[in-house]
């Protein structure tokens, strides 16, 4: 298991509680911190692949399958409602 499959392991439920307290705090704003949230989930979500896919030079299953549940998830948690 290298580093980013660990990194990974950490990053997935870590930027999910920072997305989740995020998304309460600015609630059904829709202003500029709104807009700054959804490129900030989009970026979590897809700097996992970037990485898996230019970076890495050995893919591990781990990494790819880490890879793909954080783009998945960020996806997910970023689009849900400041209710939910």
């Amino acid at each position: 298991m290298g580093i980013f499959e660990v990194g990974m392991i950490f990053f997935i439920p870590t930027g999910t509680l920072l997305l989740n307290a995020w998304r309460k705090k600015i609630g059904n704003a829709r202003g500029w911190h709104y807009g700054v949230y959804v490129l900030v989930s989009i970026a979590m979500a897809t700097a996992p692949l970037l990485y898996v896919r230019s970076i890495e030079p050995n893919h591990t299953v781990l990494g790819v399958v880490l890879a793909g549940v954080g783009f998945f998830w960020f996806a997910i948690v970023g689009a849900r409602n400041a209710n939910t």
